[in-house]
């Protein structure tokens, strides 16, 4: 099963990576994440992730995390592929960072391989501060060669290459008020279809399927995507967080997505994180309910289409001593597609436990 989202998920954890402070604190963490929904789909996510000072001003860290799918959902229950599917990505990650007076500089790997997807990730990040550490400027690259295949079909290989860029500006206003404002932009360029999703040829959503095709979607795709967060400090030990952002691509979706969290200490060793996500998006300018007759693009990607979401999550973490810490945490989620026949809506959760050992 092709993991398709973790392209830009591997793309942008590499930005994030690699445009961090490069000084961290000694530290192995440890974690197990379990999603599950109403579409048939578990994945299960063990990680493990070490980092380490290897002098003052430079850091090192190595990281390990396997996705283990099993899924009957509407994308793989279809003509092409009528049974339930089992796939397992595995990925490992590492960074090189070093800090240059008051610029810090990050470079990142990540190799990524499933059953039927190859992917190579490198990162570039440098980040520095200003008029006494009060402003951040920070400039991110990522690139991404992956090569995807289909399963038990060792003919069927084709190439996908992502390149992002992001900067992002984040400014102290105040002892309480922190915020940022940042910018990317990704070109994917290659093969961005399912191979396991065919489309029906029919005369309205309702009607018996005269035929099937594969999918086919552009080779080039331009996203754009603009963040403006904040962070207020709330008494002592508490603080809000919330974001927006606006993201539009060449495919001729936009999409807006409003966040908000809430940090906040029950004991001196308790702390508790509340959040809450929304979500909606339009469709692909390609994108049909239903397709009459064989067009150039074709999709039956309920991503691709008209929906909406909300998240609501809460975290545990307790610190057991000044080094171990422990963490709980539970997301809530719905989603709804306003024009996908097969899928009118999606819930689910997803359920995390870890450890993290700093020194």
């Amino acid at each position: 099963m092709q993991l398709t989202r973790s392209v830009v998920v591997a793309i942008t954890a590499t930005i994030a990576a690699s445009t961090a402070v490069a000084r961290a604190d000694t530290s192995f963490v440890s974690k197990l994440q379990v999603y599950a929904d109403s579409d048939h789909t578990t994945v299960v996510s063990p990680l493990v992730q070490a980092s380490a000072d290897v002098t003052s001003d430079t850091s090192v860290s190595l990281g390990y995390v396997a996705d283990v799918v099993t899924s009957a959902s509407v994308d793989v229950v279809s003509q092409a592929s009528p049974i339930t599917i089992h796939d397992t990505r595995h990925q490992v990650s590492s960074s090189l960072g070093h800090v240059f007076g008051p610029l810090s500089v990050r470079a990142s790997y990540a190799y990524s391989r499933e059953n039927d997807y190859l992917s190579h990730t490198l990162g570039l990040g440098v980040q520095t501060d200003l008029f006494d550490k009060t402003t951040t400027l920070a400039l991110g690259y990522g690139l991404g060669l992956n090569t995807v295949g289909r399963a038990n079909d060792r003919n069927f290989e084709r190439g996908l290459t992502v390149n992002t860029l992001s900067a992002s500006w984040t400014q102290i206003v105040s002892p309480r008020l922190l915020t940022q404002l940042t910018y990317e932009l990704q070109n994917a360029s290659g093969f961005q279809s399912s191979v396991y999703r065919f489309v029906p040829i029919r005369a309205n959503a309702d009607a018996a399927p005269d035929g099937w095709v594969m999918e086919t979607d552009p080779d080039a795709r331009w996203r754009h995507a603009l963040v403006l967060g904040a962070n207020y400090a709330v008494g002592d030990t508490g603080s809000v967080q919330g974001d927006y952002r606006i993201y539009h691509d060449t495919w001729g979706i936009t999409s807006h997505t409003l966040g908000a969290r809430y940090f906040f200490d029950l004991t001196p060793a308790l702390s508790v994180r509340l959040r809450n996500r929304l979500y909606t998006q339009s469709a692909a300018s390609f994108y049909e309910s239903s397709y009459a007759k064989v067009a150039t693009y074709m999709t039956f990607d309920r991503e691709l289409s008209p929906l909406w979401s909300e998240t609501l999550g809460a975290k545990l973490a307790y610190r057991v001593t000044p080094q171990l810490e422990a963490e709980l945490k539970c997301d809530l989620f719905y989603y709804q597609y306003a024009d996908f026949a097969p899928l009118a809506s999606r819930t689910g959760t997803n359920v995390g436990v870890g450890l993290s050992l700093t020194y």
